[in-house]
């Protein structure tokens, strides 16, 4: 649950740091936390600004003033701007939606609580486990035939005269870590946040594999004679948002978003002005009013904003988010044949799409896993079993996680060329210089694609600054018979079917 406390309360929390009275007898929402802590209900509570300069951990450790002592670190994160007072996020044992609704109606009857509200669910859709390669590592084929950049002309476009690259544009990968040490993504990393002294949970590692995947389609370190080219050359920043303990989802185990590192690194994005931000996740759960803030506050402030669609299509296309969030560039992926993916959900707000199906990128240089079966402990209960294995160093991904990392490259190397451009004039660049598939039959906007698949070319294409007219491009594709699947996959050593990220 979040809870978002107003300016006022900063006294009482600091009274309360030092005993639990103190606090309960001045803000009652607030002591009924306190005394939850002591009935073992509250496991944890957080604050999302960050732990600041003077916070000792060992407070919450013993236990005693979990509330007040989170409090207090976010008045103290955000001296700077008392006006956002402290957001801090608790953690409850399994309640029932009638205790959770009543002790949210409790908290927002405190005048010193400005809103309280359930934490949505977060997270990636990833592939299945594979069959083993007999040891061979997966191999990505030779750049130069790296389907996904020649659809999007990537090459014709770098060979334009006064072509300029995103050296100076710094882009955000909020994902599950990256492995900074991959020969693809050193060159190209200029921080890696993987983790919080209080959430144990998370280590420096990349364990899942998708967030290097990731950044490795938007940055990898270009014709260095080592795996594969990214879209752009830039500033890579990453931001692990997952922790590394899987969660039961009904059929197996998989990791999910853990919020307090989501809501950091949303707030560290802001505060160190990173430009574009690429969140390859996705959920159903309707914003919480610190999500909604937080983006707003990020595309107020000039970050472009990129998030996949979904993978969700075979039951209906829900709306995910944060795709479906105003001011953000929704994405969704395409094929070999530039038709719609199989998986790639549908929807109104989708901005446009790119190619998700085969994609060849990074993966970390070290062993890890995308989830777990169901297994069963010594005395019967339901625990992580075997291991979904990943590739090592490289392997091909489906995945609207992966179209969307085309796109902010592309929106990268936009801003290099446009450096004052803002988010809404990036996103309508993407989309006027999108080129129209024959699934969009003419359409202007289809919910399938967007303004269409992204062109790298024409996007760059003269005259340079931005426009506001909305025009459709004069490049229509025609139908292609879709290529062979043993053909298309020529290059590639095959696994088993796979599940898109």
């Amino acid at each position: 649950m979040i809870v978002k406390v107003r300016p006022e309360a900063a006294a009482p929390a600091r009274a309360g740091v030092r005993s639990f009275g103190a606090l309960e007898s001045a803000s009652a929402g607030l002591g009924i936390l306190q005394r939850l802590e002591r009935a073992g209900v509250v496991k944890a509570v957080h604050s999302l600004a960050g732990p600041s300069r003077g916070f000792e951990p060992e407070v919450i450790r013993r236990g005693r003033t979990m509330t007040a002592a989170a409090l207090e670190t976010s008045f103290a994160a955000e001296r700077q701007d008392p006006s956002k007072g402290g957001s801090m996020l608790v953690e409850l044992s399994q309640q029932s939606e009638d205790e959770l609704a009543r002790l949210r109606l409790q908290l927002v009857d405190d005048p010193y609580v400005e809103y309280a509200s359930l934490v949505p669910i977060r997270y990636l859709m990833l592939p299945a486990k594979k069959r083993p390669r007999a040891g061979i590592a997966a191999t990505p084929p030779a750049t130069n035939t790296l389907w996904n950049l020649d659809k999007i002309l990537w090459r014709q476009a770098r060979g334009r005269n006064g072509f300029v690259d995103a050296d100076g544009v710094s882009i955000a990968v909020l994902d599950s870590g990256i492995d900074e040490f991959h020969p693809d993504l050193q060159p190209v990393m200029s921080s890696n946040t993987m983790g919080y002294p209080d959430v144990p949970s998370s280590s420096s590692k990349d364990v899942i594999g998708h967030g290097t995947h990731v950044a490795g389609i938007i940055g990898a370190a270009m014709n260095n004679g080592v795996g594969i080219n990214g879209v752009c050359r830039c500033q890579l920043h990453g931001w692990k948002i997952f922790d590394d303990e899987p969660d039961y989802d009904g059929e197996s185990y998989v990791y999910w978003v853990d919020p307090v590192m989501y809501y950091r690194a949303l707030r560290a994005c802001i505060r160190e002005g990173i430009q574009i931000v690429n969140l390859s996740i996705g959920g159903g759960g309707e914003p919480d009013q610190d999500e909604k803030a937080l983006f707003a506050e990020m595309v107020e402030k000039g970050t472009v904003v990129v998030a996949a669609m979904g993978n969700e299509r075979t039951i209906g296309s829900p709306v995910s988010y944060p795709a479906a969030l105003p001011g953000v560039i929704a994405v969704g992926a395409t094929d070999l044949a530039d038709r719609v993916a199989r998986f790639s959900n549908s929807g109104n707000h989708i901005s446009v799409s790119a190619p998700g199906v085969g994609i060849w990128s990074t993966l970390p240089t070290y062993a890890g896993q995308t989830g777990f079966n169901v297994g069963t402990s010594p005395a019967g209960r339901r625990v992580p079993g075997s291991p979904h294995k990943r590739e090592i160093d490289y392997d091909e991904w489906d995945g609207t996680s992966m179209a969307a990392p085309h796109v902010a490259g592309a929106a990268a190397l936009y801003l290099a060329r446009n450096p004052d451009a803002s988010p809404e004039q990036v996103k309508d660049a993407l989309e006027r210089s999108a080129d129209q598939v024959p699934g969009m039959r003419g359409r202007d906007h289809h919910p399938d694609f967007g303004f269409g698949r992204i062109n790298l070319e024409a996007l760059l294409a003269p005259p340079a600054g931005p426009s506001s007219a909305r025009k459709r491009p004069a490049r229509k594709v025609a139908a292609k018979k879709a290529p062979a699947r043993k053909a298309a996959k020529a290059a590639a050593k095959k696994g088993a079917a796979r599940k898109p990220a």
